[in-house]
C-alpha cells in the first residue's frame, strides 16, 4: 500500500481520539488525501470509519467531487455505492455548478445522487431547476423519481418550470412534470385543466373500484354506520372530495407521517364496509385525548373503535366503547383499561411476548394478537377487505381542523 494511503489510514484512525487535530491535517491534505479517502470508502473491511472518511472528504470540497462520482459509477457493491453517495451529497451549495454538471453524467447512480444534493439544498437549489427537467424522462427510473423529489424541495419558484412543461412538453415530460407539481405544491398548485382531469379520473374508478385489503400504517376509527355525514359532522370535518380507497388511505397515511404545517390535515372517510365505516389518519382533532373521543362517538352512534398499528414496527393499540362507556384500552406505552376481549384470551398481547422464554416460542409458537386481529373480531380489519367486502357509496377525503388552515397536503398519490 502506497505511504500516502497508509499515512491516511493513520490520521483517520486518529480521529477517535484526537479529532479536531487528525481531521485538520486530511483536511490541509486536500486533493492528496482524496484518493486514500475514498480507498477507504470502498474497502467494506477498513477499520476506519466510512461516515468519518464521507465527512472529509465533504469538507476538502470540490477536489473530491468528480473522484467521488468516479466511484459511484464504478463502484463493486451497492454498500460502498451507498457509502459513496453518501458522501457525494454532502457539499456545500458552493459546488451547486457541479452538481448541475453531474446532472449529465453517463452513469445513472451520478445523475441520481447529483439529483439528491440539489435536493438537499433546497430553495438555494432553484438555480437547478432547467437541468433539472431533462431528468423527468430520464431512462433510469429511479432517477426521474429523484428528479420528481427533488423538485419537491426547491420551492414554489419551480412550479413555473414545471407548468411550462405541462402546458408545452415535451410530451415525454409531462407524467412526471405532474406528479413533481404534486410534490411541489399539492393538488392547489395543478392547473384547472389538470384538476378537472384528476376528478375525472376519479369518478371514473369509484364506479367500478376493486375493494382490497391494504395493512394500514397509523391510526384509524369504526363506526357502525353508514352515514356518511354524520361521521363527518361527529369529527368535525369538512368540504369532503370523493376519493377510492387507495388514494384516499395513502392521502391519510402521508398526513399522518408528514412533518411541517401540511401534517395532519386531511382524514378519510371510507364508504359502508360490512356495515361500517372506517375513518384513516388524524381524525381526532376535535379531542385533547383520543379516550374521550371514543367515549363521546360510541354514545352518539352506539359502538366507537379507535386503533392503531404501524406497519412498519408492528407497533398495536386498540380503544373499544360501547354506549358512553370505554371496555377496553390497550396501548403497549399507557396503562391497560378493561378486562381482556375474548379475542384477546387465547393469544398473547404484544407486551407480552417478551416474557416468553425462547424455548417455549420456538416450541409453542404462540399467536400475537394486534390490532388488525382485534379488528377483524369487532368489525372490520383494513387488511382483510376483499371482494367479498360489501360495498355502499364512496369514500370522501376531508379536512381537518389543521387542513382548513394549511391547506391539502402535498405529495403525489396513487388514485
Amino acid at each position: 500500500m502506497p505511504l500516502s494511503f497508509v499515512a491516511v489510514r493513520d490520521l483517520m484512525l486518529r480521529l477517535s481520539t484526537d479529532r479536531a487535530a487528525a481531521s485538520a491535517e486530511l483536511v490541509a491534505l486536500g486533493a492528496e488525501a482524496v484518493a486514500p479517502l475514498i480507498a477507504e470508502l470502498l474497502d467494506e473491511a477498513s477499520p476506519v470509519d466510512w461516515g468519518d472518511a464521507g465527512s472529509v472528504l465533504r469538507t476538502i470540497g470540490r477536489p473530491a467531487f468528480a473522484p467521488l462520482a468516479e466511484a459511484i459509477a464504478t463502484a463493486p457493491t451497492d454498500e460502498t455505492r451507498r457509502r459513496c453517495g453518501w458522501a457525494f451529497v454532502g457539499f456545500s451549495e458552493e459546488l451547486l455548478d457541479d452538481y448541475i454538471a453531474a446532472l449529465s453524467h453517463p452513469s445513472a447512480y451520478v445523475r441520481e445522487d447529483a439529483a439528491l444534493g440539489i435536493q438537499y439544498r433546497g430553495e438555494k437549489g432553484m438555480p437547478a431547476a432547467p437541468a433539472l427537467l431533462t431528468l423527468l424522462d430520464d431512462p433510469d427510473e429511479d432517477v426521474r423519481q429523484r428528479a420528481v423529489w427533488a423538485f419537491a424541495e426547491l420551492g414554489e419558484a419551480a412550479l413555473p418550470h414545471l407548468r411550462r412543461v405541462r402546458a408545452q412538453g415535451p410530451g415525454r415530460r409531462r407524467a412526471a412534470a405532474l406528479r413533481a407539481l404534486a410534490e411541489a405544491g399539492g393538488f392547489e398548485a395543478l392547473s384547472p385543466a389538470d384538476q378537472a382531469a384528476i376528478e375525472r379520473l376519479i369518478r371514473v374508478k369509484l364506479t367500478d373500484e376493486p375493494i382490497e385489503g391494504e395493512t394500514p400504517c397509523g391510526p384509524w376509527l369504526a363506526l357502525p354506520t353508514g352515514d356518511q355525514t354524520a361521521v363527518l359532522e361527529a369529527l368535525d370535518l369538512s368540504s369532503p372530495r370523493p376519493a377510492t380507497m387507495r388514494l384516499g388511505q395513502a392521502a391519510a397515511e402521508s398526513a399522518t407521517h408528514r412533518s411541517g404545517s401540511r401534517r395532519r390535515t386531511v382524514a378519510f372517510v371510507s364508504p359502508r364496509l360490512d356495515g361500517w365505516t372506517l375513518v384513516f389518519g388524524p381524525w381526532s382533532q376535535r379531542w385533547e385525548k383520543e379516550p374521550d373521543a371514543v367515549r363521546e362517538l360510541s354514545a352518539r352512534f352506539g359502538q366507537a373503535q379507535a386503533y392503531w398499528y404501524d406497519a412498519q414496527t408492528g407497533d398495536s393499540g386498540w380503544t373499544v366503547a360501547e354506549r358512553g362507556e370505554i371496555i377496553r384500552h390497550y396501548s403497549e406505552y399507557e396503562p391497560v383499561v378493561g378486562e381482556r376481549l375474548p379475542v384477546e384470551q387465547t393469544m398473547l398481547l404484544p407486551n407480552e411476548i417478551y416474557d416468553v422464554p425462547a424455548e417455549e416460542w420456538e416450541r409453542d409458537q404462540p399467536e400475537v394478537c394486534d390490532a388488525l386481529v382485534v379488528a377483524a373480531a369487532l368489525s372490520v380489519s383494513p387488511a382483510a377487505l376483499g371482494p367479498s367486502t360489501d360495498v355502499r357509496g364512496h369514500g370522501v377525503l376531508a379536512l381537518t381542523r389543521a387542513g382548513r388552515e394549511f391547506g391539502l397536503p402535498t405529495g403525489a398519490l396513487p388514485i
